[in-house]
């Protein structure tokens, strides 16, 4: 596991203490009863306060996986 997977699960892990840390990385906003509007928020703060960047409120809305976070994180973290 990457150090961005391992700090990424730990994010999620605060941000969805019921979810299984084997379940994660195929997380859905489907898949996890407790993602809703309210969850996404504390989920893109928790993303913010650990990796430093500031996303826009819409980009941080859109994400619908941990893929998606995953992905972003990485896009901006390269960049």
């Amino acid at each position: 596991m990457s150090d961005l997977d391992a700090r990424l699960t730990a994010i999620f892990r605060v941000a969805f203490p019921s979810l299984d840390e084997l379940a994660i990385p195929s997380a859905t906003r489907d898949s996890v009863a407790a993602w809703d509007s309210i969850a996404a928020v504390t989920l893109a703060g928790l993303v913010e306060e650990e990796f430093g960047p500031v996303f826009d409120p819409d980009q941080a809305a859109d994400w619908a996986s941990y893929a998606d976070v995953r992905r972003a994180l990485a896009e901006h973290l390269d960049a």
